[in-house]
């Protein structure tokens, strides 16, 4: 889940420059990634929406932005709660990037302070996934139900110390620093703490905080 709302002064961006920007973001976000299962990352991509906000009259502190020079941006992304402090720094990263490919494909210069990328949590319950209130677990079983519903191979052919987050069918190396939960036991590995704490409340299990 992400819902991704960028604001820009009236007139800013081009219809192309909205169309790549948000392509682009979609891309670093939600695009192919190795070791994830594509039943998950068809899921994922359906349930992320970019949208653009034009405002008038945008003044900075030091006046009135010009056009011709790069637009501020205001870039707000909105995930449950429970994922906002494990993945905003590299959420943030992965849109700043994306925003810095548009600049250099302009050959615009952007001045301090004139990108902001702020992730807003919401809280369990708050979530209308489909306009019904509902978790980050809620969540992540939507997101990841046509993978499980057909994983019992999940586990075959996977080089030593690799095993399959049992959840979202993506690639975990075990090891230090790794997220795991011994459960019958196994030692299951997690892509996050988000798929490891869904999990654990799936099965009336205890994860570390």
């Amino acid at each position: 889940m992400f819902l991704i709302e960028i604001t820009c002064p009236r007139g800013a961006l081009s219809d192309d420059d909205r169309r790549e920007l948000a392509a682009d973001v979609c891309q670093v976000l939600v695009g192919a990634e190795e070791g994830v299962a594509e039943e998950t990352m068809r899921r994922a991509r359906a349930m992320m929406h970019v949208g653009f906000r034009e405002l008038d009259g945008w003044t900075t502190g030091d006046g009135p932005w010009m056009p011709g020079s790069a637009p501020p941006l205001w870039v707000t992304l909105t995930v449950p709660e429970a994922w906002r402090a494990e993945m905003s720094r590299t959420t943030i990263g992965m849109v700043r990037r994306a925003v810095r490919r548009l600049d250099r494909s302009h050959g615009w210069q952007r001045p301090e302070g004139h990108l902001w990328i702020n992730v807003v949590g919401i809280v369990d319950g708050s979530i209308g996934m489909d306009g019904k209130p509902g978790t980050a677990d809620d969540v992540v079983g939507r997101m990841t139900a046509e993978y499980r519903a057909q994983a019992d191979a999940a586990n075959a052919d996977l080089p030593e110390g690799v095993t399959i987050d049992p959840m979202c069918g993506m690639r975990v190396r075990l090891g230090r620093g790794a997220f795991t939960l011994e459960h019958a036991g196994r030692t299951m590995g997690f892509c996050a703490k988000s798929c490891r704490a869904a999990y654990a409340r799936e099965h009336g299990l205890s994860a570390p905080a």
